[in-house]
């Protein structure tokens, strides 16, 4: 007698696969991980941006000049 019989087997499908709030939840987690990975990459990147176009504007407005004698 097999430890995974097929009675087994459908009956653990049945409590995990077809169950809606287990099915939620499964998809919430697959949709929802890579999106928050993908978020704090871009809001990395923006932040990154926004530095660099404020240097920009503060060397705008302050040139520094070397004369040179």
């Amino acid at each position: 007698m097999s430890l995974f019989n097929e009675e087994f087997s459908s009956k653990l499908i049945q409590l995990t696969w077809r169950n809606p709030a287990f099915m939620a939840i499964a998809i919430a987690f697959i949709w929802l991980i890579p999106q928050l990975m993908i978020r704090k990459i871009l809001s990395k990147n923006y932040e990154e941006n926004k530095r660099k176009k404020q240097q920009q504007k503060i060397e705008k407005l302050y040139p520094t000049t070397s004369k040179k004698i």
